[in-house]
């Protein structure tokens, strides 16, 4: 027997097609749009056709539909890892649950937390803290934990995960100590750790002292499902598969997003720069790609190829070009070399795979634009969509640039809210003005999303419209770049048509118009109609995922 049509009106559906860029009634069947326009207009043609038997569900005739929201740029692994520590942040993180984490604004009160949850952990069982901001609160020092406890590994990540601390118990269960740094692992002058811990590399190196830290990964990831419902998101690009290990993450994720409940669409890219793959080249990875790509389902598939040039700006673990930071932070030296980054753009561009490239400062996008242009003069591909993420302190020559070499560029709007002022003591007032410059690559025509990026900042896609829309910071309303802010449609096309063109998605997904799937971000408030100061409390009732409605915790 075949499904009956449904027909959602609604007080308003803002379409992102503009051939009919509003319309107040969708009908869908099979989960996907047959129809947009008024409501009597589409029970006329529907009565009028082969599908005339449908039914009204009016749901959302006083709510507001959009595209679901595409989030270019986040982590459902790394998120669900986070999500199993402690939060110990500066800023209200959501719980899956509803509602949100605590804040601890001060040092003092996070060591007080820990030390609570040291009394409350079972003895030896580590204890993993997350979201920490050393750039609000004050970095930690090996004392500081080692006075928390000195029985348990004891190991908390900053926001971004670019930087971590540790006790000396950690240390010693890992097997560091004098004569045995691995990279990553910052020491002090007689040469013992000194509790910082650097990037991926040092991370690694830790693991031994934190047991059981990646267990149950599927479970962690279906705990965290909740979170994208509640932010609007129907489809979402995790922009590290394979942190572990490709094989082992599709294990976990393919067979994941296969069962009924998951109402999620995602888009791995699978990370060639991850600790397990250390010093495999291109030619042994591309195959791996291509199987991986066999399992693509309407849920699950495989995009770009996930590269990584620098650091963390506000970790200071990027480099920065002239006249180096503006606070007299050392400058750090590159992630990855130029040399790397070009053998397997050009490699990956030869058999038709596009890139995501993590290019935090104009230093990491010079070397992506420079590899993609000798790659395209080698072998011109017009439509491959290579991509730069984060892209701070990309310049004005630099977008020109990505527009002429059919470049996407994604930017990591939340913190301009969120670290703002950080970044302005970081980089100055002339750099900062100009971060993440979204009304210039609007202006040059350069197409242009932005994500929220967690652990950098919570999976909160309103702040990052608000981020572009304001440009104010948090901590001191400081409007960084007047000229930089975009219109609220402008944001509202950044996350869903923009974001699935991006990534070779605009064909099924980011605007509401005939053939697509029926994936819909369920509004209480029309966007285009309230203050812009206030969009960032836009209130979400819940998705529609290929047809059904979905509302969220």
């Amino acid at each position: 027997m075949a499904t009956p049509a449904v027909i959602f009106p609604a007080k308003e559906i803002i379409t992102m097609n503009p051939e009919q860029p509003h319309a107040r009634a969708v009908a869908v069947k099979d989960g996907r749009i047959l129809g947009t326009g008024g409501l009597p207009e589409l029970e006329y043609w529907l009565k009028n056709s082969a599908f005339s038997d449908y039914e009204i569900n009016t749901r959302f005739e006083e709510r507001v539909l959009m595209p679901g929201l595409v989030d270019a740029h986040t982590h459902v692994e790394i998120q669900a890892l986070i999500y199993s520590g402690y939060f110990v942040a500066q800023i209200p993180w959501p719980d899956p649950g509803g509602g949100f984490f605590p804040v601890y604004p001060t040092k003092t009160g996070v060591l007080e937390r820990l030390k609570e949850l040291d009394r409350e952990l079972p003895a030896g069982q580590p204890l993993f803290a997350v979201a920490y901001d050393e750039n609000k609160a004050g970095p930690l020092t090996l004392s500081d934990l080692d006075q928390v406890s000195a029985t348990r590994p004891v190991l908390v990540a900053n926001l971004v995960f670019h930087r971590f601390w540790g006790n000396s118990v950690l240390f010693e269960k890992s097997g560091i100590g004098p004569g045995n740094l691995p990279p990553g692992i910052m020491a002090d002058d007689a040469g013992k750790p000194d509790g910082t811990i650097i990037e991926t590399a040092g991370l690694m190196a830790v693991l031994p002292g934190m047991p059981g830290l990646f267990d149950d990964l599927h479970d962690k990831i279906r705990s965290i499902m909740p979170l994208f419902t509640a932010a609007g998101n129907t489809t979402v690009c995790d922009a590290a598969l394979g942190t572990l290990g490709l094989e082992l993450s599709l294990g976990i994720l393919s067979p994941l997003f296969a069962q009924e409940d998951i109402k999620l669409r995602m888009v791995g890219l699978p990370w060639a720069m991850a600790p397990m793959n250390q010093g495999i080249p291109p030619k042994a990875f591309i195959p791996e790609i291509k199987k991986a790509g066999a399992l693509a389902t309407d849920k699950f598939r495989i995009g770009a190829v996930k590269l990584y040039t620098d650091g963390s700006l506000i970790s200071k673990t990027a480099p920065v070009n002239w006249p180096g930071y503006w606070d007299g932070a050392p400058v750090a030296e590159m992630s990855c070399t130029p040399e790397t980054i070009r053998q397997w753009i050009i490699a990956l561009h030869r058999e038709g795979i596009p890139t995501v490239t993590h290019t935090n400062t104009d230093l990491g996008c010079a070397i992506v634009l420079d590899a993609v242009e000798e790659a395209q003069s080698q072998c011109f591909r017009p439509d491959i969509r290579h991509r730069m993420d984060h892209c701070y302190t990309i310049t004005t020559a630099q977008l020109k640039k990505a527009r002429a070499l059919g470049v996407t560029v994604q930017f990591f709007t939340p913190q301009l809210y969120y670290y703002g002022d950080s970044h302005l003591a970081a980089l100055g007032p002339d750099r900062a003005r100009h971060l993440t410059p979204v009304g210039t690559a609007s202006r040059l025509g350069v197409s242009w999303g932005f994500h929220n990026d967690p652990p950098g900042t919570p999976q909160l896609p309103w702040t990052g419209i608000h981020a572009v829309v304001n440009r104010t910071t948090l901590e001191t309303g400081t409007l960084l770049g007047e000229n930089q802010r975009v219109s609220v449609e402008e944001a509202l096309r950044a996350v869903t048509i923009e974001a699935a063109y991006q990534m070779h998605l605009d064909h099924e997904i980011g605007s509401i118009e005939f053939g697509k799937k029926a994936d819909f971000c369920v509004l209480e408030k029309n966007p285009l109609a309230v203050d812009p100061k206030e969009i960032m409390d836009m209130p979400v009732w819940g998705t529609v995922f290929g047809g059904e409605p979905v509302k969220a915790v």
